[in-house]
């Protein structure tokens, strides 16, 4: 059975309408919302920088992926389905995402980041703002 070209006309529109939708619930609720699974974060001022640890126990390292863009850390990844047949399964697999915006400027480029019994930890120096001489003018 072939769509009649009205039919595909109004099928487009639909897509194109549920596209819209998921960009408004980005922009509401951030992409965060839309991984499968958010992992726990706790954010610790140490006076000097952030530590960040992050729940992700069964994801490798290299499944994870962070970005620092000003203020904003990126943590990102997978937790991969295990083979096998469940009898309970429970723990949540699939990608996350998890956008966290600290209130203070982040040194570009100085985090440092390990992964130790499923806990990974992020420590990011605060930029702190330099003081510039101001001279009288002759």
């Amino acid at each position: 059975m072939e769509l009649e070209r009205s039919d595909r006309w109004a099928a487009i529109e639909k897509l194109i309408e549920l596209k819209r939708r998921v960009e408004a619930l980005e922009a509401q609720f951030g992409t965060d919302a839309l991984a499968g699974w958010v992992p726990a974060v706790d954010v610790i001022d140490e006076g000097d920088a952030y530590r960040i640890l992050v729940d992700v126990p069964g994801v490798k390292p290299e499944d994870l992926e962070l970005q620092e863009d000003g203020r904003t850390v990126t943590i990102a990844g997978v937790r991969h389905e295990l083979e096998g047949r469940f009898i309970t399964h429970t723990r949540p697999t699939g990608y996350f995402r998890r956008s966290l915006t600290l209130p203070e400027p982040l040194v570009e480029g100085a985090a440092a980041a390990s992964l130790k019994q499923g806990v990974l930890e992020i420590r990011i120096p605060k930029a702190r703002g330099r003081t510039v001489p101001v001279e009288p003018t002759r």
